[in-house]
C-alpha cells in the first residue's frame, strides 16, 4: 500500500505546486493590498450587517478582521474546487480513463486503495495549505511595518492549515461519491451540488434564525471566519467534528468501493449484493 500511496503522492505533484501557487497568488493580493487602503476601510459602513455577516463578512474595519473576512474566508472555498476535482476523480475517474481495473488486479484489498487514495489526498491539501501559509506568513512580513496588528506571521500560517479539516471533508464527499456514482462527472456535480448547498444553507442560517436547526449538518457551521481565529485558531470540537465527519465519509467510501463493479458503470441499485 505504501508504494500505491507514494504512486497517488506523485501523480499529485503538478496539482500541488499548481494549486499552492494559485491560492498563494490570491492571499499575497488581499493581504498584500491592505496597506494601500487600510484607512478607507476603517470608515467601512457595517450598516446593513446581516447581509455581509450572510458573507461571513463580520468586520472589515482591522486588519485582522479584513483578513478573516477575504482570505481566510474564501481561500477554502477556492481549495474546495481542488478537493472536489481531486476526491470525486480519484475512483469514478480513473475507471472512466479504464486505468481503476488495472489497479483492483494488484495484490492488495480493495480497502487498501481507498485508502491510499483518500491519504494521498489529504496530503496533498495539507502540503497546499503549507505552501500557502508560507505565502501568507511572507506578505505580512512584507508589509507589517506599514500596518499595527497583534496578528503575527506565525498566526497567518497557522491559519490556513485550519482550513485544512474543511477542505479534507469536501474531498472525502468527493470520494464517496467517487466510489457511490457511476461515472465522475455524476460524482463531481452531486459533490459540487453538496458543497454549494453547504455554503448558501450557511449563509441563509445566518441570516433567518427558522434555518437555525440546518446548522449542525452544515460542513461550514464548523468554519468560524471570525477576525479572533487569526491568533486564537478554530476550535479544537470544530475541527473534531470535520475530522470526524472525513472519517466517516472514508469508511463509507470503502464500503462503496467493496460493493463497486469495475468497468459495469452501474447506478447503485443496479449493483449485486456482496454475499
Amino acid at each position: 500500500m505504501f508504494r500505491l500511496l507514494w504512486q497517488e503522492l506523485r501523480f499529485r505533484r503538478n496539482g500541488i505546486i499548481g494549486w499552492g501557487i494559485g491560492v498563494s497568488f490570491y492571499a499575497i493580493l488581499y493581504v498584500g493590498l491592505y496597506p494601500s487602503f487600510g484607512d478607507q476601510l476603517a470608515l467601512f459602513d457595517m450598516g446593513e450587517m446581516a447581509f455581509y455577516e450572510a458573507l461571513g463578512i463580520t468586520d472589515m474595519t482591522s486588519f485582522s478582521g479584513y483578513v478573516a473576512s477575504t482570505y481566510v474566508n474564501l481561500a477554502p472555498i477556492l481549495l474546495s474546487i481542488y478537493a472536489i476535482l481531486s476526491g470525486s476523480g480519484t475512483l469514478a475517474g480513473e475507471e472512466d480513463e479504464g486505468k481503476l481495473e488495472l489497479m483492483v488486479t494488484l495484490p492488495i484489498p480493495r480497502w487498501q486503495i481507498v485508502t491510499a487514495k483518500a491519504l494521498a489526498t489529504a496530503v496533498a491539501l495539507f502540503l497546499i495549505l503549507v505552501i500557502v501559509g508560507v505565502a501568507a506568513a511572507g506578505i505580512l512580513l512584507a508589509i507589517e511595518s506599514q500596518i499595527e496588528t497583534p496578528v503575527t506571521a506565525v498566526d497567518m500560517f497557522l491559519s490556513a492549515l485550519y482550513m485544512w479539516p474543511l477542505v479534507l471533508a469536501v474531498a472525502m464527499i468527493g470520494l464517496l461519491m467517487g466510489a457511490y456514482m457511476p461515472n465522475r462527472r455524476t460524482a463531481a456535480l452531486v459533490t459540487t451540488v453538496i458543497f454549494v448547498a453547504s455554503y448558501f444553507g450557511n449563509s441563509l442560517a445566518n441570516l433567518y434564525n427558522s434555518v437555525e436547526p440546518i446548522k449542525p449538518v452544515i460542513l461550514l457551521t464548523y468554519y468560524d471566519t471570525a477576525p479572533a481565529v487569526l491568533t486564537e485558531g478554530q476550535a479544537i470540537a470544530d475541527i473534531a467534528v470535520l475530522v470526524g465527519i472525513s472519517l466517516i465519509l472514508f469508511l463509507l467510501a470503502v464500503w462503496a468501493f467493496q460493493r463497486r463493479n469495475i468497468t459495469v458503470g452501474a447506478w447503485p441499485w443496479q449493483r449485486a449484493k456482496v454475499v
